[in-house]
């Protein structure tokens, strides 16, 4: 059976929930799903998947404010009604922000995906002192990062992948906060805002506090482009 609805749903990811894995996050919405009573779509075959499609998986450790994931029902729910009833089986650390409708064919979240904001709690940084290298670095044309991940290795421009970046002081430190690209092309991280800049430095906590997704229409961006439908 075809998904019938698909219901964009925002939740936050709290403190004592920070390290468990993704798998286990998608686990802990199947089950909440299914005992609020809502028509959860499954995907076909010997090993039927629920149809829960998420932004992007949160590392272990951090916590989050907006992640997002799709959810598709086999059949039409109220979207205020569905964010009742799941919102009534999850009331811990994993928690419904917010839900609105979206498309069927719209794109999928990974896809549409274009920055994350987050924050950092670093402790011992001096506020004036980050102000400044953020300052300096804001004012380059481009800063090349290589990093390596497992066996493999990239370089990208991360000024270019930094919309903006803050610093404000907190007991004992500074707090990061910043706009980092995670698009199809480059996913930026903090953890390399803070080798790069702060070396030295070990953030106290990381959060994402929200995801930027690319939704606009595909035929609406054809017609202010051409001036026309295709």
């Amino acid at each position: 059976m075809s998904s019938q609805q698909r219901i964009r749903t925002w939740f936050r990811k709290g403190e004592r929930v920070r390290y468990i894995s993704h798998l286990d996050v998608l686990r802990f919405w199947e089950r909440a799903i299914r005992r609020a009573g809502l028509p959860l779509s499954y995907s076909q075959g010997f090993t039927p998947h629920p149809k829960l499609a998420f932004a992007s998986p949160l590392p272990l450790g951090f916590t989050a404010e907006r992640e997002v994931m799709d959810v598709h029902l086999d059949e039409r729910v109220d979207p205020a009604e569905f964010h009742a009833r799941l919102a009534a089986q999850a009331t811990g650390d994993l928690a419904v922000v917010a839900v609105r409708e979206v498309p069927l064919a719209a794109p999928q979240p990974q896809a549409a995906m274009l920055w994350s904001d987050y924050r950092a709690a670093v402790p011992g940084l001096d506020p004036a002192e980050a102000r400044a290298r953020i300052e300096a670095f804001l004012a380059l044309p481009a800063f090349e990062w290589r990093e390596e991940r497992g066996e493999r290795e990239r370089t990208y421009d991360l000024r270019a992948a930094t919309a903006w970046l803050t610093a404000r002081p907190i007991d004992g430190g500074a707090e990061l906060a910043m706009r980092l690209r995670t698009d199809q092309n480059i996913t930026a991280r903090p953890e390399a805002i803070l080798a790069a800049l702060f070396p030295g430095f070990e953030p106290q906590s990381y959060v994402r506090t929200g995801i930027i997704l690319d939704e606009r229409s595909p035929a609406r961006e054809l017609w202010r482009r051409y001036g026309q439908y295709l």
